[in-house]
């Protein structure tokens, strides 16, 4: 039975180091993106570097790099993302991290359930490549992340929009 990890509340999720190397890359290079600071990248690059070492750090990154491009123009909103290091995850990142885990364990019906509520239809087929390359990257050096059932993406979506994570 999965275990049921709630949006906006403080939970273990991101202690496991697959999650937590997604959802604070995500954020870090996004901010990165959004503020056009580079010590926002390079707190992404130093994470990774640290975590997984120089080398597949840096092959890590350019793979989240990628992802988090397509994500960006494939949405047609910005991003709703808590501050790096917070224990809490928004839906966006709930439905970020989703695709990671879906592509790694072969579960289409989650991916394509999170991914419709991240990005613009228009945008979907590029974020899918993306998404997929980035799972394919982590598990190359042993990042699973845990399944997240299409059941928790919609329930989580289904809940009341709370506009302030931050």
């Amino acid at each position: 039975m999965a275990t049921r990890l709630p949006a906006g509340s403080d939970t273990r999720y991101l202690e496991r180091q697959p999650e937590r190397l997604v959802v604070e890359g995500l954020r870090r290079w996004m901010q990165g993106c959004e503020r056009g600071s580079v010590t926002c990248w390079e707190l992404a690059a130093s994470l990774y570097a640290e975590e997984l070492g120089a080398a597949d750090g840096r092959r890590v990154l350019a793979a989240l790099a990628r992802w988090v491009e397509a994500i960006r123009g494939g949405m047609d909103r910005p991003a709703g993302l808590s501050p790096s290091l917070s224990p809490r995850l928004c839906l966006d990142e709930c439905c970020a991290v989703s695709m990671i885990a879906a592509c790694q364990n072969h579960d289409d019906d989650t991916l394509l359930g999170a991914l419709e509520r991240l990005v613009a239809p228009e945008g979907r087929a590029d974020v899918i490549r993306a998404t997929q390359r980035f799972a394919e990257t982590l598990a190359e050096t042993g990042q699973i992340l845990i399944p997240v059932p299409g059941a928790v993406i919609r329930e989580i979506a289904g809940r009341p929009c709370r506009r302030h994570y931050h």
